[in-house]
C-alpha cells in the first residue's frame, strides 16, 4: 500500500494528456479569435503602400474624364478640395480604430452595437466590399475587352482576375503587405510615362480658372471624393499594425497625401495634354495621350500603361476580397481563412459574370455602388464614433455609481 505522500506525488507529477494520446506537459488552451486575427503584425512601410495600392485602382484611367464632365477645366481643384475634407473623415477612422487598438474593425462594430446588432452591421459591410469587388472586376473586363482583348469572352478574363486575386489571399496578410511593397515601383513607371506627356502641355486648356463660379468645383468634390474611397482598409488594418496610434494617423495622413498627389498629377497632365473640347470625346484620356506616342522599342506605350494599370487593381481587388474575408471570420467566429476567401471570390466572379458587358446593368450597379460608399465609408464612421463615445460615458457613469 502506497501512502498518502506518495500517492499525491505521482498524481502531481503525471502529465497531461491530449486527444491523440500524446503528452502535453502544459494545458494548451485555445486563443481568442480576435487574438489570432491580430497575431500577424505590418510596417507602417507596409501600411502606407497597402493603402496606396487599395486606392489607386480601376478608377485611374478615366478619372479626368469623370471629373471634367462635371467641374470642366477646374476637376482639379474639386479633386484638392475632396482629398482636402476626406481627412476629417481619416481623422474619426482613426478616433475609432484608437478607442480599441487591439481589435479590428468587424470586432469593434459589435462593441459599439452589441453583438447581433454588430453582427447584422458588419454583414452589410462585407456586402458593400463584395459589391465593390464586383464592380472592379466588371470595370477591369470592359477596360481589357476595350483596349487589348476585344474578342475575349468576359468570363475568362473575370476568372483570371478572381483567381489571380484568391492566389494573393492564399498567404497571410505579412506577406501580402510586402507583396503590395515591392510592386509599388510598378507606380514610378507610370509616373515616368505621365512625365514625359508634359512636353505637349498647354497650361492654356486649363484657364480660365473658375469660369462658371464655384458651383461646378463644388459639384466636382462628389466625383472626387469617389476616387479615395478605399481609405476604409486603414480602419480594417489598424489593429495590425505596428507603432503607437498617432504613428499609425500620420501613415494614414502621408498614404492619403500621395494619392491626392499623384492624383492631381496625373488630372493636371490631361487636362492641359488635351483641350476642354477634346477631353469630352476621350473616356480614357490617360490612355489615348500614351497611344499618340511612340518609341523605337516600344511602339504601343498605352498596352505597356495598362499591363502596370492591371497590377494596380489585382491589388485594389485583393484588399477587398481580404476585408470581406476579415469580416466573414469575425462574424461568423470562424478560422477557415481560405475557405472564406474562396467564398467570397466564387460569389463576386458568379454576380460580375450575370452582369457582364450589358452597360445598362454595368451604370445601374455602378450607381447603386457610390450611393452606397457614401453611406459606408463617410456616413456610418460619424455614427459610429458618436455611439462609442456615448457607451464610453455611460460605462464611466457606471463605473462611479458601484
Amino acid at each position: 500500500m502506497s501512502s498518502p505522500g506518495k500517492q499525491s506525488s505521482s498524481q502531481t507529477n503525471k502529465p497531461e494528456t491530449n486527444n491523440s494520446g500524446q503528452s502535453s506537459g502544459v494545458q494548451q488552451t485555445e486563443k481568442p479569435l480576435h487574438v489570432k486575427l491580430n497575431e500577424t503584425k505590418i510596417s507602417r512601410r507596409q501600411f502606407f503602400f497597402m493603402i496606396i495600392q487599395t486606392q489607386i485602382g480601376v478608377g485611374i484611367l478615366s478619372m479626368p474624364y469623370d471629373l471634367h464632365k462635371v467641374a470642366k477645366q477646374d476637376g482639379w481643384m474639386s479633386l484638392i478640395l475632396g482629398g482636402l475634407l476626406l481627412q476629417i473623415v481619416l481623422l474619426v477612422l482613426w478616433l475609432i480604430a484608437r478607442s480599441y487598438p487591439e481589435l479590428n474593425f468587424f470586432q469593434i462594430i459589435e462593441k459599439a452595437f452589441s453583438k447581433w446588432i454588430g453582427k447584422f452591421i458588419s454583414l452589410t459591410f462585407i456586402f458593400y466590399f463584395v459589391l465593390i469587388a464586383i464592380l472592379i472586376v466588371l470595370l477591369f473586363g470592359r477596360m481589357i475587352s476595350l483596349w487589348v482583348l476585344p474578342s475575349t469572352p468576359f468570363w475568362v478574363l473575370s476568372i483570371l482576375m478572381v483567381m489571380i486575386c484568391l492566389y494573393f489571399l492564399s498567404s497571410n496578410l505579412t506577406v501580402i503587405a510586402r507583396l503590395y511593397t515591392f510592386l509599388s515601383f510598378l507606380l514610378f513607371f507610370l509616373f515616368v510615362l505621365m512625365i514625359y506627356s508634359i512636353k505637349e502641355i498647354r497650361i492654356m486648356y486649363i484657364l480660365p480658372i473658375m469660369a462658371d463660379g464655384w458651383g461646378p468645383v463644388f459639384k466636382g468634390m462628389n466625383q472626387a471624393i469617389l476616387s479615395f474611397f478605399g481609405y476604409i482598409v486603414s480602419l480594417v488594418l489598424f489593429s495590425r499594425v505596428e507603432g503607437k496610434p498617432k504613428e499609425k494617423l500620420k501613415t494614414i495622413f502621408q498614404a492619403h497625401w500621395f494619392v491626392l498627389f499623384f492624383y492631381l498629377f496625373i488630372v493636371l497632365v490631361s487636362y492641359t495634354f488635351f483641350s476642354t473640347d477634346e477631353i469630352d470625346l476621350v473616356p480614357e484620356p490617360v490612355l489615348y495621350m500614351l497611344k499618340s506616342y511612340e518609341f523605337s522599342i516600344l511602339a504601343r506605350v498605352d498596352l505597356f500603361f495598362i499591363s502596370i494599370w492591371i497590377v494596380s487593381v489585382a491589388t485594389s481587388l485583393t484588399t477587398y476580397l481580404f476585408m470581406a474575408t476579415v469580416g466573414l471570420l469575425t462574424v461568423f467566429n470562424s478560422q477557415k481563412y481560405r475557405l472564406m476567401s474562396i467564398i467570397i471570390g466564387f460569389i463576386v466572379f458568379v454576380i460580375a459574370l450575370f452582369l457582364g458587358y450589358d452597360m445598362h446593368k454595368v451604370e445601374m450597379f455602378s450607381k447603386y455602388v457610390v450611393h452606397s460608399g457614401y453611406v459606408f465609408t463617410v456616413g456610418f464612421p460619424f455614427l459610429m464614433y458618436m455611439v462609442i463615445v456615448i457607451r464610453k460615458k455611460f460605462q464611466k457613469k457606471g463605473s462611479r455609481a458601484t
